[in-house]
């Protein structure tokens, strides 16, 4: 007995691991007298019965007659509760669809929605006997791996929050006895997923997805052929712009020829307008000014190349601006004569010093009144007004200039666009900016430069109204003023004397490098006077000309078919043989970055063309002054240890070496001039010039003047006899000796060693000796 009733054990089997033991439990409802029994209050009776004693009585019973009951219940699923509501067939959920459209007994497969998310199945087993020993077990597969046993009572499988999928309900029950039914009874449980997890949206958004590949791959298509056509209108238009420069290099270079001819029409013409009388200087004033338009007409051109590649710079120089612009203006006058129009100049100041380009602004005025008389009829008027004018914020003095005709004019619509570039319009009677399209922009760029402003009042047939507003500029105070560069063309000439020819009463030599012949002819004629002019056509010709005759200068051409002047420049800088050389280059080129290029190559000036031959007449004059001048620094070059003396690094080096080799050999009597260019690698006559031209003496003298030097500081600190001295600085014959030291020094070895004089002489203070023990 138990305290819960009465329990049969059955053990099965024979062998020990096989035993199996089955328990079956007794209560009140098999007629127990109770579930507590007394203790010690059994028997066994003969018959084999049991007796079991408790408090409301006694049970007795024979084992063996205890028949179990071997009935396999069915199991049947009899109910659905959702959301702990019972849901009966056909009873429509809050969503407003049936859940079990016929008996849950008669129904395969439950379909649910994604928010039916509580539900509960019950069931019962057909087994009367004793029901409430009904066992219950339970799975969902696809949820639950292993049987749950359910409460006997409830009978009921509750489940929440199930992913969306298919799963199969099963739920096994037995009888009182424990005799299972392992078949059972399922039903098949469908949780809907929600639209967007629904088989139907990954359909679309498959769909959707090569959609948007397509348009992706469409897009990159549309966007590569929107590149390719892009590259195609850049590549276009880098063609249309290498046309375009290849048009404004050709026109440039076109102009940068003009400038050669032009100089050859201009330099001459202006000796003879010098050199003629009343009447011919006048028609000789009337071709250089002419000459000189179309000087401007090139450089108009080659402005506007600047303005394209690197911008306009700006070099104000002080002026009076009102003599400046009526002296423009009435440049004017021979073309208002030829056309019969009245040109007038109308100002009340009599005199305005500012700052200003005067080169630009010429260009400006020079455009204004080309349109002006290009435009305006014969019997016409042309006016140019100065006065003063606020400036852009009224508080800045300013300056107004008007320039007004009586032309054509120029239409409404146009007016906003004559100062584009290459702005053409089509007037059967004319064009502004007529054949190229770049005056009134390049007028505009320069106006701007001044930092002021330009516009345009015009009226078809009545004529035309410049208006020019430009700040004034005050010039600053003497001793303050920051230099302003000029281009050498417009320089006035500067009276420098003409230099003394050498001792040896030769004329400096001079070579010519340009390979124009008439251009080349002329700068011959004009320099022959003072010079001897030696002749090159071409670089490398004239390479080979300065290495054979070692000239006092060289006037180069920059433009020269194969070597170039710039190149023959950094050759000759560059070898120690002619690194002393002053080098001007002679070019059409103006540009500030040209110009660098040719100082950069160590040319000593450089000139553009066209210019005044007394220009650089004078430019040559001063060089040969300075080459003088540098002559007697390297002659006391290392008294002054070289801190005063502006020569070049190459030359300082050469003089040095050669004076370094002389004193390595002071002791050799023997040591030559020969021998002196052997070391420092240089023929014998190009030792000649090089020393010659550095420091006024031949090398002979060159040497003699270091073993001198070397011997007077000998004489000042050692206690050596002449004639010892004498042999150690290289001289065999001491009264040699003594002769060429007072010829030196003006005075006998031995009176200098007892007076210890120091004459200053070319090789004095120290001379050439580096350091005597």
């Amino acid at each position: 007995s138990t305290p819960n009733g009465l329990a049969r054990a059955t053990v099965t089997g024979t062998a020990i691991p096989d035993l199996r033991v089955q328990v079956a439990r007794y209560d009140e409802s098999d007629g127990l007298q109770g579930a507590h029994f007394n203790e010690n209050a059994g028997a066994r009776l003969r018959s084999g019965e049991l007796v079991f004693g408790g408090l409301n009585g006694f049970n007795i019973f024979n084992p063996d007659k205890i028949t179990p009951n071997a009935y396999i219940p069915p199991v049947v699923i009899n109910g659905f509760e959702l959301f702990n509501k019972r849901i009966g067939v056909g009873e429509p959920v809050h969503d407003g669809d049936p859940v079990l459209p016929q008996s849950i007994t008669e129904t395969a497969t439950i379909t649910l929605q994604h928010h039916h998310d509580f539900f509960a199945l019950q069931f019962v087993a057909l087994n009367y006997l004793h029901p409430e020993k009904n066992q219950y077990q339970y799975r969902l597969e696809g949820f639950n791996k292993d049987w749950i046993t359910a409460d006997p009572h409830t009978r009921k499988a509750t489940y929440t929050n199930l992913d969306p999928g298919r799963y199969t309900f099963r739920v096994r029950a037995s009888n009182n006895d424990a005799a299972w039914n392992d078949v059972g009874a399922a039903v098949d449980i469908v949780v809907e997923p929600p639209f967007w997890k629904s088989e139907l949206a990954f359909v679309l958004y498959v769909i959707f997805l090569a959609a948007i590949l397509l348009a992706a791959r469409k897009l990159l298509l549309l966007r590569e052929r929107a590149n390719v056509r892009l590259q195609q209108e850049r590549a276009e238009a880098q063609r249309m712009h290498e046309l375009d420069l290849m048009k404004i290099r050709f026109f440039t270079n076109v102009s940068h020829e003009f400038r050669t001819p032009l100089a050859l029409i201009l330099a001459p013409l202006e000796k003879l307008t010098q050199q003629a009388d009343d009447g011919h200087a006048r028609q000789f004033q009337l071709i250089q000014r002419n000459a000189r338009r179309l000087l401007n007409l090139v450089n108009q051109l080659l402005d506007f190349r600047k303005l394209e590649t690197q911008g306009i710079p700006y070099y104000p120089a002080a002026g009076d601006l009102v003599q400046f612009v009526r002296e423009t203006t009435y440049s004017f006058s021979d073309l208002s004569e030829k056309k019969d129009i009245h040109l007038s100049f109308y100002t009340a100041l009599e005199r305005l010093d500012t700052l200003f380009d005067q080169d630009k602004l010429e260009k400006i005025l020079f455009n204004l009144l080309s349109n002006a008389f290009k435009f305006t009829p014969e019997h016409g008027r042309i006016s140019v007004r100065l006065d003063h004018a606020p400036g852009a914020d009224d508080a800045t003095p300013g300056v107004r200039i008007c320039v007004e005709d009586t032309g054509i004019g120029i239409p409404v619509e146009k007016q906003g666009r004559i100062f584009e570039r290459f702005f053409q319009h089509d007037l059967p009677t004319g064009m502004i900016n007529q054949g190229s399209g770049i005056g009134l922009a390049i007028t505009r760029e320069f106006v701007k430069v001044h930092g002021g402003t330009i516009s345009v009042e015009s009226e078809p047939e009545k004529g035309s109204r410049f208006t020019i507003l430009l700040p004034l500029q005050p010039i600053p105070q003497a001793g303050t003023a920051a230099p302003v560069p000029v281009p050498l063309a417009a320089t006035a000439p500067v009276a420098i004397p003409i230099p003394q020819p050498p001792r040896d009463g030769r004329k400096p030599i001079l070579l010519l490098v340009e390979d124009n012949h008439d251009f080349r002819f002329y700068l011959q004629d004009n320099l022959r006077e003072e010079y001897t002019v030696l002749e090159a056509s071409t670089g490398t010709e004239g390479w080979h000309v300065a290495l054979e005759s070692i000239p006092d200068l060289v006037v180069s051409d920059v433009m020269m078919p194969g070597l170039s002047g710039t190149d023959l420049c950094r050759r000759l800088k560059s070898d120690e043989r002619t690194s002393h050389i002053p080098v001007v280059l002679l070019t059409a080129r103006s540009s500030e970055e040209q110009k660098r290029e040719g100082y950069a190559t160590g040319a000593n000036d450089y000139v553009v063309k066209p210019f005044s031959v007394e220009i650089l007449q004078s430019r040559l004059r001063n060089m040969v002054r300075q080459q003088e001048a540098t002559r007697k620094s390297f002659q006391h070059y290392l008294a002054v240890k070289g801190s005063a003396v502006n020569i070049t690094p190459l030359d300082e080096k050469l003089v040095s070496k050669a004076v370094a080799i002389v004193e390595a050999n002071l002791e050799d009597a023997d040591f030559s001039v020969e021998a002196l260019s052997h070391e420092l690698g240089m023929s014998r006559i190009h030792l000649y010039r090089k020393i010659s031209s550095l420091t006024g003496k031949t090398p002979v003298e060159f040497i003699r003047s270091v073993r001198l030097q070397h011997a007077a500081q000998l004489l000042e600190k050692s206690q050596l006899t002449i004639a010892e001295i004498a042999y150690r600085v290289g001289f065999n014959n001491p009264k040699y000796f003594t002769r060429q030291f007072k010829d030196m020094y003006h005075v006998v070895p031995s009176e200098y060693a007892m007076r210890g004089v120091k004459k200053d002489t070319p090789f004095s203070g120290g001379g050439f000796a580096h350091g005597v023990s």
